[in-house]
């Protein structure tokens, strides 16, 4: 019987069959979690990575919205505090869903400013449940 060399390397006996190709190969040139060659494994590393990273999932990219809107609404407050002073009113509303929402405001138009804020809560909320009923 013949002692076959690794066909990757060329160096060491041959001890594994890679399940892509059908290469003979070592111990140092097979990855043992997927039975493949490393020659496999890392243009199947180069496939997968390049999937990866085109696609963004749902929950991320409404992370990115929500930082996005975030982000806004804190300049509109700032660029509104340095146009107009501290008469601008401000509210925000909080809601961690298994405690109760926390409400708060401050100057003249505080009451618009929460009322508006509970709104896009809802809003938000609404969107949510339908977006996560259809993705099912």
């Amino acid at each position: 019987m013949q002692v076959k060399k690794c066909e990757v390397c060329g160096k060491r006996t041959a001890r594994y069959i890679c399940q892509e190709c059908g290469l003979e190969v070592c111990q140092f040139c097979f990855e043992p979690n997927t039975w493949v060659c490393s020659d496999c494994y890392n243009s199947l590393k180069r496939e997968t990575s390049a999937l990866e990273s085109s696609q963004w999932s749902t929950p991320f990219k409404l992370f990115i919205l929500g930082f996005i809107l975030m982000f806004t609404g804190i300049i509109v407050v700032m660029i509104a505090t340095v146009l107009f002073g501290t008469p601008v009113g401000a509210g925000t509303f909080i809601w961690i869903f298994p405690f109760p929402p926390i409400v708060f405001g401050t100057g003249p138009y505080a009451f618009w400013a929460i009322l508006l804020s509970v709104a896009l809560t809802v809003l938000g909320l609404v969107l949510f449940i339908r977006l996560r009923k259809r993705a099912r």
